[in-house]
């Protein structure tokens, strides 16, 4: 059943006193023991929705109200390896030094803007007679509850030890809408500080040419031959990879390299009708990593793009 996720990705629900990821960098556990059994029922790129625990620590007004959504990679580090020391500061104060100090790395975070009770939203899977069990071992949502979760509408925010949030990832949206790609985005000719004529423009696919699963902080499985993409127009694909590449340091181990390019396209709009068709099709084939950037099998992108019409090897 095609929930509205990523494929293979899940969303797990866990309550805490607060929601501070700028100051938090990850989800932790007073046990070691607890922090592992979570760990082997997660994969990469989880979700985990926080609630607020129905708890004298929580503030009031945040009790079993859906706070907001962390995305966390699988693998198991210690509190100060990724804690601000305004946040070990804040648990030494609160006397919670040794709390929590076993955790998992939050890599996105989105926090809910409306106010939603957790019992509306994990209706099947929230029990609150259980809210200790759930604020240690969790448990997974199930499809309808997922899209009810998706509903909710979010605002992303910045997570201490991750690079900060582009300005447009900050509107709010519905969260369905942080796994779909983003619109073309629309092209025009005329004058501006300087004239820009419309003409024959091509369709690319690049591909990171190194290794991607360090590029965008993922741990590898045996076997795993995913790849970083990126789907896009342009009068000058070749020019447009190389300044892709610019952005990347020269000491790195990876660049763009395309891949496809397709014939000529008399003008943008029609070239960036064709990117939003791939864009389109996309869905359950390849991962959306945000705006035109994917993550999947090459061949399955490949495949993709030659069902696509205009595209010629280059």
């Amino acid at each position: 059943m095609n929930t509205g996720l990523p494929d293979g990705k899940q969303i797990w629900i866990r309550s805490l006193y607060g929601f501070n990821p700028e100051e938090d960098g990850y989800i932790g556990w007073s046990q070691e023991s607890a922090r592992d059994s979570y760990l082997g029922k997660l994969n990469d790129g989880d979700l985990i929705m926080i609630y607020g625990a129905n708890a004298k620590e929580t503030e009031q007004s945040l009790r079993s109200y859906v706070l907001g959504f962390v995305q966390i990679d699988a693998t198991p580090i210690m509190d100060y390896e990724k804690a601000s020391e305004l946040g070990l500061k804040r648990k030494k104060e609160k006397g919670w030094a040794d709390k929590w100090t076993y955790g998992l790395p939050v890599r996105r975070a989105w926090r809910a803007e409306e106010k939603v009770m957790i019992s509306t939203i994990a209706f099947n899977s929230y029990r609150p007679e259980a809210g200790q069990a759930l604020a240690v071992h969790g448990t997974d949502l199930d499809p309808d509850e997922i899209a009810q979760a998706l509903k909710i509408r979010v605002r992303e925010v910045n997570v201490f030890g991750e690079p900060p949030v582009q300005s447009e990832a900050e509107s709010v949206k519905p969260f369905a809408e942080v796994f779909k790609p983003s619109r073309a985005f629309p092209g025009s000719a005329g004058e501006r500080t300087a004239v820009y004529e419309d003409g024959d423009t091509y369709l690319y696919l690049a591909v990171y040419d190194g290794d991607g699963h360090a590029f965008i902080g993922r741990k590898k499985a045996f076997g795993d031959k995913s790849v970083a993409m990126k789907i896009g127009v342009s009068i000058a694909p070749k020019r447009r990879c190389e300044e892709l590449s610019a952005g990347i340091p020269p000491a790195a181990c990876g660049k763009w390299a395309l891949r496809l390019i397709s014939q000529a396209f008399p003008d943008k709009k029609s070239a960036e009708e064709v990117e939003e068709l791939f864009k389109q099709r996309s869905s359950g084939r390849l991962e959306s990593l945000g705006k035109e950037f994917f993550w999947g099998a090459l061949d399955e992108a490949e495949s993709l793009c030659w069902s696509l019409p205009g595209m010629s090897r280059f």
